[in-house]
């Protein structure tokens, strides 16, 4: 399929080539208003002048594509949701789905009625650690699941455009853990409850620790707990992860999937568990998803309307921390 990949920054040289490695893809054009990125596309991957454009909508009137991937700041994905399935395009869109809740909804909307596939790369989900433990939670290894805790600290963002922003981590990087929470557990949260702050030291305008209790379906509760600005032990990218049902816990350390059990003492054990051997991981694992699903008109894994469900997750905890209370998930949609 023919692909436009429009925002060339540090993420969208990293799709270009993605879309350069994976056979099923043919990059006709990219877009971007900033004349150095272009130039920069095109001595570094070998595009010509006439494939490189500084919007979508010339780009659009100067070649033939089957879709759209859009790697630009989530202030412009709803321009660009509009211009790309206003032309009959599917789209491929980078987190976040919008720069705010209500943009998101919109775009969902849009997305609904235009019938075409629109889908949210959340591609910390598409690797061994959630896939495996997700088959393993699915065939009842931990039997009855009550408690899941996630840490993520790291020296996070420093010179990108996330450090002027309001809830920076929440939005742009804790976003992948919620993802991921709602995959490995096969469930949606139904509540949030967050206290968010920022260290002495930090770089950022906004806050960049939190603590963010989630209530999920069938009893879980889950707790998120994060420093963006961490100048100790960086955690893995994937986070810390710690899963405790009836019959034991799965914990991610360092990217290592660990069993373990105590009680009773006759089963005691800790043990790593081999990780599930995947043909395709990350972002070419996105983008075969997406493909496949335009292919098939079918609705994609993080399809907008599923995204919505992990943005609320996000947004519903900004809106927790402003109120200093529990906040309802389904409030979000009722607006």
């Amino acid at each position: 399929m023919r692909c436009i990949v429009v925002g060339l920054g540090g993420r969208g040289k990293h799709w270009v080539q993605v879309c350069q490695e994976m056979g099923i893809v043919e990059l006709v054009a990219g877009v971007d208003p900033v004349r150095e990125r272009r130039d920069e596309t095109m001595s570094k991957f070998g595009l010509s002048e006439s494939q490189l454009f500084p919007s979508l909508e010339e780009a659009l009137r100067a070649t033939e594509a089957d879709f759209v991937l859009d790697v630009t700041p989530p202030s412009q994905r709803e321009h660009i949701a509009q211009v790309a399935l206003e032309n009959g395009l599917p789209v491929l869109a980078e987190k976040a789905m919008g720069e705010d809740w209500a943009m998101a909804k919109r775009i969902a909307t849009l997305a609904k009625s235009s019938g075409l596939v629109y889908m949210v790369a959340q591609n910390y989900r598409f690797g061994a650690l959630p896939r495996t433990t997700r088959r393993l939670l699915n065939e009842g290894l931990l039997g009855t699941l009550n408690t899941v805790v996630v840490g993520f600290h790291r020296p996070w963002g420093m010179g990108a455009h996330y450090v002027e922003i309001p809830y920076a981590l929440l939005i742009e990087m804790a976003v992948h853990h919620f993802d991921t929470l709602r995959y490995v557990l096969n469930r949606d949260a139904l509540r949030v409850w967050a206290h968010t702050w920022n260290a002495p030291w930090g770089w950022h305008k906004g806050d960049v620790g939190h603590t963010v209790v989630f209530e999920f379906e069938d009893g879980i509760i889950a707790t998120h707990h994060a420093l963006g600005c961490s100048v100790g032990k960086a955690d893995h990218w994937q986070g810390q992860w710690r899963i405790d049902g009836e019959r034991g816990s799965l914990t991610w350390e360092d990217g290592k999937l660990i069993y373990g059990r105590s009680m009773p003492p006759e089963e005691a054990t800790v043990k790593e568990l081999p990780l599930d051997e995947l043909e395709l991981v990350d972002t070419k694992a996105v983008l075969a998803e997406f493909i496949s699903a335009a292919k098939e008109k079918r609705e994609p894994e993080c399809s907008a309307s599923d995204n919505l469900k992990t943005l609320a997750m996000v947004f519903g905890a900004i809106e927790s921390a402003k109120r200093k209370a529990w906040v309802e998930i389904a409030e979000l949609f009722e607006e």
